[in-house]
C-alpha cells in the first residue's frame, strides 16, 4: 500500500526500513525514504508504522505471554 504519495513510498518500503534497524524514529523514516517530507499528509499513518514497529520490539507485556 503506498503511503507516501509524494515520494511514492509503500508501507512495505518503511517496514523494511524500521525491521532493519536503519531507522527507528519518524525522523529517521523520513531521512531513510523521504516519506513525510512533501505535503505531510502520510505523517499520521508513519507515526503508527512507527510505533508498530517499537511495539514489535519490545515483544510481549508482562503477562501477555502465552502459557504453553
Amino acid at each position: 500500500m503506498l503511503v507516501c504519495h509524494c515520494h511514492r513510498v509503500s508501507d512495505a518500503q518503511v517496514g523494511s526500513v524500521l525491521d532493519a534497524g536503519a531507522a527507528r524514529t519518524l525522523r529517521g523514516v523520513a531521512k531513510a525514504t523521504h516519506a513525510g517530507t512533501g505535503c505531510g499528509g502520510c505523517l499520521p499513518k508513519l507515526r503508527e508504522l512507527c510505533d508498530e514497529a517499537k511495539a514489535r520490539r519490545a515483544g510481549p507485556a508482562h503477562g501477555d505471554e502465552i502459557a504453553v
